[in-house]
């Protein structure tokens, strides 16, 4: 009875250590495959605190009769980086402010952006994104949200941070749609304006700012380095819009996704045969990760920043094959050569 007992012991011990085992990595590749619950969603939901300050539509309600005590007035909502102190009294600044609220283009501009980009409609999807965000970041902060409206210009990042992390601004002007005549006007490519529709905008707040508080910092000098980095740009921007369309995330249409999928070992095989992975030329590396109507060598057929796709899809075999790593350390994590090991990524070819 004695040995039966004990071998009775031994077997409850080991079930529990591997039940154990199997309930903590099962809750790690719940989270991590974001598989989180409404309710568990709901509850974060709930505590959150989102302020979004339309600049462009404070300012041209602005009395052009009575600028100064205006502008003097919005002193106390927003930053000094966007209104100096005393500004109101510089009389010169006062009339450039006037000249740009009396332009007729920014003012046709404007009016766009109000029937385009609904605040509340932005901040649902918002609230949904930093839910997420805060359940795998829960201490850290939600910046303030500003938008402008510069009035198109290209060279401007649409959304980025200022003020250490404080204050988010976006270019309200750059999502009034992909077929809005402005963009045509001012000679911004097709293939890049597909990106300006309103449903883009919460999710460029994670992928092109939010992000970037929690990448490595260490250089990189290969391509596939630079893939595996712009990869995790989008592996975190679909935790926080998990039952967002895979286009939006990456920014395709359904055409050029699909093209994509379709060959994507393909893709993968031509750049292992050609040893072009770990090329440092700078060529080589703009023509799989920057901005282009296609990528070179597969036609104009394929969709441009094709190394970034790949990216993305070598970090999510990554995660997959590897659930007890975190997204905060998958962040982290600059060992580039350990996440193209073990994500055990092979594609197939067609």
């Amino acid at each position: 009875m004695k040995f039966q007992h004990r071998n009775l012991w031994i077997i409850t011990v080991v079930f529990c250590a591997i039940f154990c085992s199997f309930f903590l990595i099962c809750c790690k590749k719940k989270i991590y495959k974001n598989n989180i619950s409404s309710s568990e969603l709901n509850l974060v939901k709930k505590k959150l605190n989102i302020s979004i300050l339309r600049y462009d539509n404070d300012i041209f309600s602005l009395d052009l009769n009575n600028l100064s005590k205006e502008v003097e007035r919005l002193s106390k909502i927003y930053p000094q980086f966007l209104i100096e102190p005393e500004i109101w009294n510089d009389q010169e600044q006062l009339d450039r402010l006037k000249a740009y609220l009396q332009d007729t283009v920014i003012i046709a501009i404007h009016k766009a952006t109000e029937k385009t980009v609904k605040t509340d409609i932005i901040l649902k999807e918002l609230e949904n994104g930093f839910g997420y965000y805060k359940i795998f970041y829960p201490n850290d902060s939600i910046p303030v949200i500003i938008t402008l409206l510069p009035g198109l210009v290209f060279t401007q990042p649409s959304v980025y941070f200022y003020d250490d992390f404080n204050f988010l601004c976006v270019n309200i002007d750059m999502y009034l749609g992909a077929d809005n005549p402005f963009y045509k006007a001012a000679g911004l490519q097709a293939y890049i304006a597909e990106r300006c529709e309103p449903i883009y905008l919460p999710v460029d707040i994670f992928k092109k700012a939010m992000v970037y508080k929690h990448l490595e910092k260490e250089p990189r000098t290969t391509l596939i380095e630079n893939m595996i980095f712009e990869g995790k740009k989008l592996f975190f921007t679909e935790m926080m819009f998990p039952n967002l369309q895979e286009r939006y995330i990456i920014g395709y249409s359904e055409e050029k996704l699909n093209w994509a999928y379709k060959y994507l070992g393909n893709v993968w095989s031509y750049m292992i045969e050609k040893n072009e992975l770990f090329g440092k030329e700078e060529a080589l590396q703009r023509s799989y990760i920057e901005e282009a109507p296609f990528t070179k060598h597969f036609g104009s057929e394929s969709p441009g920043r094709l190394g970034i796709f790949i990216g993305w899809k070598l970090v999510q075999s990554f995660m997959k094959n590897n659930p007890e790593i975190t997204l905060p350390e998958l962040m982290q994590e600059s060992d580039y050569q350990k996440i193209l090991n073990y994500s055990k990524f092979k594609p197939q070819v067609k």
